[in-house]
C-alpha cells in the first residue's frame, strides 16, 4: 500500500473515530502533550495533530532509552502508569490514526520487544508485522534496520510459539542477507556494512504483514481508542473513590 492509498484508507477511519460521542479528546490531548484548551480543534487539524504525535514519539523514545539504560524515570511520560508498553501502543495507534506512518516502525518495534519479553507472543507478532508493513523496502537505511530487527525478533517469537522449522526459515533469510540474528536486542538497531537492504521479508505461515490492501493496522486504531477509554474510566473511578474517602 502506498502513501496515497494509506491516506485514503485511514482518513474515513479518523473522521469516524473523532465523531464518536465517547472520543476522549482531553485524554488524548494529555497523552500527546496538547493543551486541553482547544484540544478538539487541534486534534481535528491533521497537521497540528501529526506534529503533536511526532513530539510525543520523540519524548517517548528518549524516556524509553533512559529506562533501558537503567535511569530513574524523571519525565511525565516515563511516570505514566502505562509506560512503556501501554504508552507505546497508544502512540502507535495515534500515528496510525493521524497518518504519521513514518513514526510507526520505531515505536512498534519497542512495543513488540516489550510484549515478547512479557511472554505475549501473539501481540509481539502483531507489532512485528506492523513494523514491517510500515517500512518501504530500501527507502531509508534506518527504517531498513528497524524492519530487519523486527524480522530477527520474529525468529525468537517463532522459536517459542511457532515452530522450529519456521524459525529456521526466517533465520536462514537473515543469514543470507548478513543480518545479525540478535539485531532486535539493540535499542537503536544499525546494519553492518555488508548487510542488504530490507526486502519486504521472508514470511512464514500464520503471522505475515498484511498485503491485502486493508488500511494500515485498522485494528490498532481501535486498540488505541479502547486503551484511551479504559484510561479515562480508570481515572474517573479513581476520582470517584477519592471523593468518597
Amino acid at each position: 500500500m502506498n502513501d496515497e492509498q494509506t491516506s485514503r484508507a485511514l482518513t474515513p477511519s479518523r473522521e469516524a473515530a473523532l465523531d464518536r460521542a465517547d472520543f476522549p479528546f482531553l485524554r488524548v490531548a494529555r497523552r500527546l502533550g496538547i493543551n486541553p484548551a482547544g484540544a478538539e480543534a487541534i486534534l481535528r487539524d491533521g497537521d497540528q495533530a501529526r506534529a503533536a504525535v511526532a513530539e510525543a514519539v520523540r519524548t517517548y523514545l528518549a524516556a524509553d532509552d533512559d529506562r533501558r539504560a537503567g535511569k530513574a524515570p524523571s519525565t511525565p511520560i516515563a511516570l505514566d502508569p502505562d509506560f512503556p508498553t501501554g504508552v507505546g501502543m497508544a502512540l502507535v495507534g495515534a500515528a496510525v490514526l493521524w497518518e504519521a506512518r513514518d513514526l510507526v516502525p520505531q515505536v512498534a518495534l519497542r512495543v513488540a520487544k516489550d510484549q515478547y519479553e512479557d511472554g505475549a507472543d501473539e501481540l509481539a507478532a502483531s507489532y512485528i508485522a506492523l513494523v514491517q508493513e510500515s517500512v518501504d523496502p530500501g527507502e531509508d537505511s534506518h527504517d531498513d534496520a528497524v524492519a530487519w530487527a523486527a524480522q530477527s525478533l520474529l525468529v525468537s517469537v517463532l522459536q517459542r510459539s511457532g515452530s522450529p522449522a519456521q524459525a529456521e526459515e526466517v533465520a536462514r533469510d537473515l543469514v543470507a542477507h548478513a543480518i545479525p540474528i540478535e539485531l532486535w536486542r539493540d535499542d537503536d538497531p544499525t546494519l553492518p556494512d555488508d548487510s542488504m537492504a530490507w526486502h519486504g521479508g521472508a514470511f512464514v505461515g500464520g503471522i505475515p504483514p498484511r498485503r491485502d490492501e486493508r488500511s494500515l493496522s485498522f485494528e490498532d486504531v481501535h486498540d488505541y481508542l479502547d486503551s484511551l477509554l479504559q484510561d479515562t474510566r480508570r481515572e474517573q473511578q479513581a476520582e470517584g473513590e477519592g471523593a468518597g474517602s
